[in-house]
């Protein structure tokens, strides 16, 4: 049973798991916004009467699904490709080169992966990701061949039980799904850390590959199956200014993962928001980093619920310089921003059971109550900004993020202070970026320095 438009998924999904012929029944309308009244009068004359149908009427015959192989789909000109490849939802509406065998074998020859190797099976569709179609949508993209590498990468994270794919892509909260590359590849690729990062012609092209994968290799399409209430973004990626790390002492994402600091790596995340900004405008640490908290109680997972989801802060190379200068490591900045960011336990519990998760809660009080009780939940404990009116120590306030919840990255204009808040991540996952034997000869022969160049201290 779902809400409308599910029911499209549900088939869909079904489908793809192997049952082709499942059966739905579609409760009308936001069932969270009806009364009790309201939910018993359409269930009993609107939902029980379709699955009586369902389980009562034979079940029609269906046809085999099969796979896809490599042959030529069509042919024509550019005009008829785009418009093809738009009618057939394999594009997103926006020019694409047309992936010809000829371009898909050049980014080939950028991988040791043979070209059928399956690399990641991707939720919901559960096809194959391979060498040739993450090629295939890296064409459509605009990316290089040289771009090979960090697709397939990314195309492994994105696969990761711990990215939570199945969770995210196709929800109705919009998530933005975005990557983070680390190492000297991400500086040989001019992947861009500096301002404007995003938009950078190297990031944009790269993100769109990604976003056209979850399209036509994950599956996930509007109308269909990306059930994005308003839409989801381009997936985007960005890299750390790690020279601006090196210089305050501070490790790179990558190497607070486990990794060498000359590994090159992808992580992939998602958010709900792209971000809330945040401008201090003081040269005091301590401060800075109750502004910092302030942001983080404020960025919730559904904009108004989800306590302790995961948090991710971009912070320009001068407020992180500020902060390392006030003594400050990223581990001790993490471990005073999760002491100080707390909600009051009444707010928190007011959001979650009216804009967050609704009926599946029980009542306000019993909510409360429950909440009260919950660990970390303490009286006496306001955040900074709070003022200490009479009685404030009896007010129970409640964390907003424990400390694995928390990432800092240092990126974006060294010129500007301003602090990013990306909220409401339900996974993430990183991978090493694997070159071919041949990189430095291929890359020679694109016009790179070679990769050694851009080791840090080098």
């Amino acid at each position: 049973m779902t809400a409308p438009g599910f029911d499209k998924q549900a088939r869909a999904v079904g489908i793809d798991h192997g049952v082709p012929s499942i059966q739905v029944a579609v409760h009308p309308g936001p069932f969270d916004l009806h009364s009790n009244a309201q939910l018993q009068q359409y269930s009993r004359l609107v939902v029980v009467p379709q699955i009586i149908q369902a389980l009562t009427t034979p079940i029609p015959a269906t046809d085999t699904t099969v796979e896809r192989g490599k042959e030529i789909v069509f042919t024509g000109s550019i005009d008829a490709i785009h418009r093809y490849f738009a009618e057939c939802n394999w594009s997103d509406g926006l020019a694409i080169v047309p992936p010809t065998v000829g371009r898909i074998q050049e980014f080939l020859k950028y991988t040791d992966y043979s070209p059928d190797e399956e690399i990641a099976v991707l939720p919901a569709a559960n096809l194959r990701a391979t060498p040739w179609n993450i090629a295939a949508n890296g064409v459509m993209a605009g990316c290089r061949p040289e771009h090979m590498p960090v697709l397939i990468a990314a195309v492994k994270a994105m696969g990761n039980p711990a990215f939570r794919l199945s969770m995210s892509g196709g929800s109705t909260h919009s998530f933005v799904h975005f990557y983070l590359v680390n190492g000297p590849l991400a500086r040989q690729l001019q992947i861009d850390h500096g301002q404007g990062l995003i938009t950078h012609s190297t990031n944009q092209v790269i993100g769109r590959a990604l976003g056209l994968i979850e399209r036509n290799i994950a599956g996930y399409r509007i109308k269909e199956t990306q059930m994005g209430t308003f839409g989801k973004t381009q997936s985007w990626i960005l890299a750390e200014d790690e020279e601006a790390l090196d210089r305050i002492g501070w490790a790179p994402f990558h190497v607070e993962k486990g990794f060498s600091r000359d590994a090159s790596t992808i992580a992939a995340a998602n958010s709900t928001i792209w971000g809330q900004n945040l401008i201090p405008a003081t040269s005091d640490p301590e401060m800075v980093m109750q502004l910092m908290a302030y942001g983080v109680t404020r960025g919730e997972m559904f904009a108004s619920g989800m306590i302790d989801s995961r948090r991710y802060l971009l912070l320009t190379p001068g407020v992180a310089e500020l902060l390392a200068a006030g003594g400050y490591t990223k581990r001790g900045l993490i471990d005073d921003l999760t002491s100080s960011a707390r909600r009051i336990t009444y707010e928190w519990v007011f959001s979650k059971v009216y804009g967050s998760f609704g009926r599946v809660l029980g009542s306000f009080e019993q909510e409360l109550a429950r909440s009260m009780r919950a660990p970390g939940a303490e009286k006496g404990r306001l955040p900074p900004w709070y003022p200490r009116f009479p009685g404030w120590e009896d007010i129970v306030t409640t964390p907003a993020v424990t400390r694995g919840k928390l990432q800092i990255v240092v990126c974006g204009d060294p010129n500007r202070n301003k602090v990013q808040t990306l909220a409401g991540g339900m996974g993430a996952a990183i991978e090493e970026i694997r070159l071919p034997a041949n990189w430095d000869a291929l890359m020679e022969k694109a016009g790179y320095r070679p990769l050694r160049e851009f080791v840090i201290g080098n």
